[in-house]
């Protein structure tokens, strides 16, 4: 069952307990820290009883991992890399400079835009005991990490030859940074023909199934989709319209699939964002981010044991991804809180 639009006072610890899951799943940040703060009052003070600090004792431990959970779930929406970069430039030698000015305004416009929201986490930062200094340095290196993200050094515009398996390795990840999917395809299918079983090898084609689109895109598509992707953090309409746009010109492009999806989660259209996320993994049953938001929707609704699915299809693709972890937390949350 979908949360309120606004966070309800005068509830308990368990039901706040249980919105912070549900707000965090549906990727609605403000409701998730704001529940979080009336969370964090109650177990501090004489409001909770014993049975309720009990039940939040033997779930998963919200208060100290709830930042952990917001990442995981912000960072399976960002599909194609370069969402807020300048590097994402057109192969046309004559408009290569147009675009990178036109990428780099957006950039600015978006980062304005995210910024505000980190600075008005560091009140819920200290509600769940971290000290002002503390939630300074943490937000200042979130802040970094996000210039660092925009500044990558871009890599030879053609893949070069004679390279080991590590090397185009460590260079279509270089690729994938910046926008440059199928230069990245070349390099891992490289590195797969170098390795084949190897260590490199397999990561290689780990990531060519599941962080790669499964189709070669125009370069104009995948701009569009880190354009709507932006978009994501200052108009939210203009986006949903930018991605239904995608999917209708491209309906073979997997990842404005997932990227509407997450929007329409955030908008509370479960049974829309469902089908379109259906269908993205009919596209490409390897793309790790359509699981981890259709696990989302399903969670939201109850359906825990297509939640699991969903998750274990995750694990199975890539043991290694860092997201499926904090969304299983929230999942195994939110079943607890309906069966005890």
């Amino acid at each position: 069952m979908k949360p309120p639009d606004q966070v309800p006072e005068g509830l308990s610890i368990v039901e706040y307990q249980r919105l912070v899951a549900l707000y965090t799943l549906m990727g609605r940040t403000r409701q998730a820290t704001r529940a979080l703060a009336y969370l964090s009052r109650l177990k501090s003070g004489d409001q909770a009883s014993e049975e309720e600090l009990k039940m939040v004792g033997a779930g998963t431990k919200f208060a100290e991992s709830l930042m952990k959970l917001l990442k995981s779930v912000a960072e399976a929406d960002q599909d194609g890399e370069a969402r807020q970069s300048g590097e994402h430039q057109s192969k046309q030698d004559n408009s290569e400079q147009a675009q990178l000015d036109q990428d780099q305004t957006g950039q600015a416009r978006s980062g304005q835009a995210f910024e505000d929201p980190i600075y008005s986490m560091k009140e819920q930062l200290m509600s769940i005991g971290l000290s002002a200094a503390e939630a300074d340095e943490y937000l200042e290196k979130l802040k970094e990490a996000l210039r660092d993200m925009s500044r990558p050094d871009p890599p030879p515009r053609e893949v070069p030859q004679d390279l080991s398996a590590r090397e185009y390795w460590d260079l279509a990840l270089r690729y994938k940074q910046v926008g440059w999917t199928e230069q990245a395809r070349d390099a891992l299918t490289l590195a797969i023909e170098l390795d084949g079983d190897g260590k490199f090898g397999r990561k290689a084609m780990c990531f060519l199934r599941s962080k790669i689109p499964r189709f070669p895109v125009p370069l104009m598509a995948e701009q569009l989709n880190i354009q709507g992707y932006n978009q994501m953090l200052t108009n939210e309409e203009e986006a949903r319209r930018t991605f239904e746009s995608l999917v209708e010109q491209y309906p073979d492009f997997e990842w404005p699939y997932g990227n509407l999806g997450s929007l329409l989660i955030k908008e509370g259209d479960l049974s829309q964002a469902e089908a379109i996320l259906v269908k993205a993994v009919t596209i490409n049953p390897y793309y790790i981010n359509a699981w981890l938001h259709l696990s989302r929707v399903y969670a939201i609704e109850s359906r825990f044991a297509e939640a699991d699915d969903c998750l274990d299809r995750v694990l199975a693709i890539d043991p290694s991804d860092p997201n499926w972890k904090g969304i299983r937390e929230l999942v195994d949350q939110l079943k607890f809180d309906k069966f005890n």
